[in-house]
């Protein structure tokens, strides 16, 4: 199966106890793997200020979540984000292959 990279921020609204923000984590991760997907990492950026007010809040628990998923699937996933209601904003991107050292041939 081929898989795309891609990395997914999302912000929490700040309302939730820290016991939601696990649940809201966790259904996330289970939406990539229903979706044939696998989860590579997550980090917890923590609450932060807002740049500026979404849907009346100033700030947010960010997360970020680095997955592979079957190219048709990152559109089925951003519809289920926008539906969650706990979910204030996100954003999904495709990642960046990562790119080795290229080993220069010594000059005869």
């Amino acid at each position: 199966m081929n898989l795309n990279s891609y990395e997914l921020v999302y912000i929490v609204r700040p309302d939730l106890t820290d016991q939601d923000v696990g649940t809201v984590r966790a259904d996330v991760k289970n939406r990539i793997t229903s979706m044939d997907g696998t989860v590579e990492a997550e980090d917890d950026w923590g609450r932060r200020q807002l740049a500026f007010e979404i849907k009346d809040f100033t700030e947010g628990t960010y997360t970020l979540v680095k997955f592979n998923l079957p190219p048709e699937n990152p559109g089925k996933l951003r519809d289920q984000l926008k539906i969650d209601e706990r979910i204030i904003r996100y954003m999904i991107t495709k990642a960046e292959p990562k790119k080795g050292k290229v080993e220069q041939k010594p000059k005869n």
